[in-house]
């Protein structure tokens, strides 16, 4: 009974991986650089060679010689040097988390400034991550009630604004050329394999808050503007805003339209007994990192608590584990009002961005009930990161 328990966690614990390629040196020269990280990281492991075209189309690899690591992609078209190897077994448990590997990028827009700006960061984010873009313009005004206008002006509205669509990013990145692609392909199909760097706009039709969720399930990382011209985002935290951040299947990234992207330096993450989820801490440590921010872990609450060391205690083991290059940095202040109380730590420490964990779905509902935290929420120019731990980010 015990043996098979030992050897159940054992396999449990193994990790498979994937070399993919043609047989070429590169190939070799991968599999050779493999074997030294494996030395020098020993885990679990399962090995395989993977030559055949039919089977690294289906893995989604679109340029060799990759690497997989438990059915995901973690290196492909070059051969990564052992340190980097080793880096990746070391983070192999966040592998599939969402916000870690950070390869699909999606951006709705309508069209406005405020849209035009959260464009223009999801750019500068995508060139630090080597990820794609997905450009959505989503089409509801021709609805009435459940039907759609008659398909022949259907087709000829979603001609005319994928024209728009098209104009208005070329408009919108023509000045980050050095960050954002050239080429602007349309209309591409929904199972298209990750290309890293790539740019790409699609006009969609319903409802926006359910097809932002929906087309969410294939991203990464969800950027958003939080004002604008039309329905898409009618306000900070408005109608649309709120489902999206609440149903949406990735992190979303809400930037306001007086966001400024200089990168970002210091990072604070709203703490409390909901957020001291492992892997959520772990990583938003690495995301810090990639931004070689500082993240200010602070907790908010009431006088005399007596569970918050613990917590320190929690966040402080995580955050060793992701090795950071930054001092660990844990704060807590006491207040009735939550957002006003992390406004002003945000404030006096420069930070540039807030992350909120979430375990409940009515999580913005209960932050936006009162009037003084809407009003700070609608006036802040400070982007916000979003990320459900309610259900595992896959």
């Amino acid at each position: 009974m015990v043996y098979e328990l030992q050897k159940n966690i054992k396999v449990a614990n193994m990790t498979s991986i994937q070399i993919l390629g043609t047989g070429d040196t590169k190939m070799r020269n991968l599999k050779e650089n493999l074997t030294q990280a494996l030395v020098e990281c020993p885990v679990e492991n399962r090995i395989e060679e993977v030559s055949e075209y039919n089977r690294i189309y289906a893995a989604g690899v679109t340029e060799t010689p990759a690497l997989v690591f438990d059915g995901e992609i973690v290196s492909e078209g070059k051969v990564p040097s052992v340190d980097d190897i080793k880096k990746l077994l070391n983070n192999r448990h966040l592998l599939r988390s969402k916000l870690f590997r950070l390869r699909r990028i999606l951006v709705p827009v309508d069209l406005s400034p405020a849209s035009e700006n959260a464009l223009f960061m999801a750019c500068r984010m995508a060139h630090l991550f080597e990820a794609s873009i997905e450009v959505v313009y989503v089409m509801d005004s021709i609805f009435e009630g459940n039907s759609p206008s008659p398909s022949g002006f259907l087709s000829g509205y979603k001609k005319t604004m994928q024209e728009e669509l098209d104009a208005f990013v070329k408009q919108a990145t023509h000045k980050e050329n050095d960050v954002c692609p050239g080429t602007i392909l349309t209309d591409f199909p929904h199972d298209d394999h990750h290309k890293p760097g790539g740019l790409r706009t699609r006009i969609a039709f319903g409802f926006p808050e359910e097809v932002i969720s929906e087309m969410s399930k294939r991203a990464d990382l969800l950027v958003i503007g939080t004002t604008g011209r039309g329905s898409l985002t009618r306000k900070l935290f408005g109608s649309v805003s709120i489902a999206v951040s609440k149903n949406s299947e990735c992190p979303v990234l809400l930037v306001p339209s007086g966001a400024q992207y200089k990168g970002f330096h210091r990072i604070l993450y709203a703490s409390n007994f909901e957020s001291l989820d492992s892997l959520t801490v772990k990583q938003t440590v690495s995301f810090a990192r990639r931004f070689n921010a500082q993240l200010h872990f602070v907790h908010v609450g009431k006088p005399g608590e007596t569970s918050v060391d613990l917590e320190k205690k929690l966040f402080e083991i995580n955050y060793v584990y992701a090795n950071p290059d930054m001092p660990f940095i844990f704060s807590k202040i006491v207040g009735d009002d939550v957002v006003e109380k992390l406004h002003e730590y945000a404030f006096e420490n420069r930070c540039d961005m807030f992350v909120f964990v979430t375990h409940q779905r009515n999580f913005w509902e209960g932050l936006l009930h009162h009037s003084m935290s809407k009003d700070m929420l609608l006036h802040t120019s400070t982007p916000v990161l979003v990320i459900h731990s309610d259900k595992e980010e896959l």
